[in-house]
């Protein structure tokens, strides 16, 4: 009888041991391809590169807790980009513009998903085509402008600080309390059992629309670190962020039926998929074989993430 809390501990921790693990042998190799991959200036550059991934990952994670999937992710992603660098203002109302814009467009699908009694796969599948139009018309082009100096100290360090890294940070802190909140215990509820959750008084749709804006703030925030790393934006760069969101997270052991994962899995899975990507421009395999490493990424750890719900049933 004891040894059912210690067993039930260790459950809840097998799912980031495959990923910590693997993450461990990646650094291991990368420090060996690459010696200045703890130096700071390495660390900024980097946390640079992998930051718009992350922050997908977060709102991916937030919609799939709730027991959805949002395929209009990278529509989204695209559109808070777009928005930051064609809005006549400057960087800080841009961002806030630009934020407000992916909050209501997450909590657009949020309702649709919530009142139309549909799939959220097909709702945001849906979404992902008009999010993407609406992109198209706000920056018909690839192009924008983001201010030289956000962009060095973005991605070479302001005062020896690594911005992104920062941001990340921030991200995480904020979650971590959003999830001791009476919403974040619903939202675990709701993904977990959502009649369960209606049924001891749990607004189950307001929960729903709250999460996806909640996406859609964090996704926002990816497009703008993705502006701000290039220097520009592109309506359409935002589309393989949405396979990839969900790859890692589901890598990072978030459950495809809701209630089951935790933030940190996240981060793994989204620093390891940044880091083979990395990989294989160092080995000097051709970047078309990372979209192959990306299907087979998500497929194994689909399959891995299944094997082992069903053994927990059984």
């Amino acid at each position: 009888m004891r040894d059912r809390p210690l067993r039930r501990a260790a459950r809840g921790h097998l799912d980031l041991l495959g990923p910590a693990g693997l993450l461990v042998v990646v650094l291991a190799v990368y420090w060996r391809l690459d010696p200045t991959l703890l130096q700071p200036s390495t660390i900024t550059i980097l946390s640079a590169q992998f930051l718009p991934l992350i922050m997908a990952a977060i709102g991916q994670t937030i919609v799939m807790l709730t027991g959805g999937i949002d395929l209009s992710l990278g529509a989204v992603l695209s559109l808070g980009m777009a928005v930051f660098v064609v809005v006549p203002a400057d960087v800080v109302t841009a961002m806030a513009i630009a934020l407000v814009v992916t909050v209501l467009a997450g909590a657009a699908n949020g309702a649709l998903v919530a009142y139309a009694g549909l799939p959220p796969i097909i709702v945001t599948l849906a979404a992902s085509f008009l999010w993407a139009g609406v992109t198209l018309i706000a920056l018909p082009q690839p192009g924008g402008h983001v201010p030289e100096g956000l962009v060095r100290a973005y991605n070479l360090g302001w005062y020896g600080l690594a911005l992104p890294a920062i941001a990340i940070g921030v991200a995480l802190a904020v979650w971590k309390l959003v999830k001791t909140t009476r919403f974040g215990l619903a939202l675990y509820a709701v993904g977990g059992n959502e009649h369960g959750a209606f049924a001891n008084g749990i607004n189950t749709r307001r929960v729903k629309i709250i999460a996806y804006g909640l996406a859609g703030l964090f996704t926002g925030l990816a497009g703008i670190g993705l502006a701000i790393q290039t220097g520009s934006a592109d309506p359409t760069i935002g589309t393989p962020y949405t396979l990839n969101s969900i790859a890692v997270a589901v890598l990072g052991g978030i459950s495809f039926f809701g209630g089951v994962g935790q933030m940190r899995g996240a981060l793994l899975g989204a620093l390891l998929l940044g880091l083979l990507s990395n990989l294989l421009l160092f080995t000097g395999i051709s970047t078309f074989y990372q979209l192959i490493l990306q299907g087979v990424v998500l497929v194994v750890a689909v399959a891995v993430k299944t094997l082992a719900t069903r053994e927990r049933v059984a």
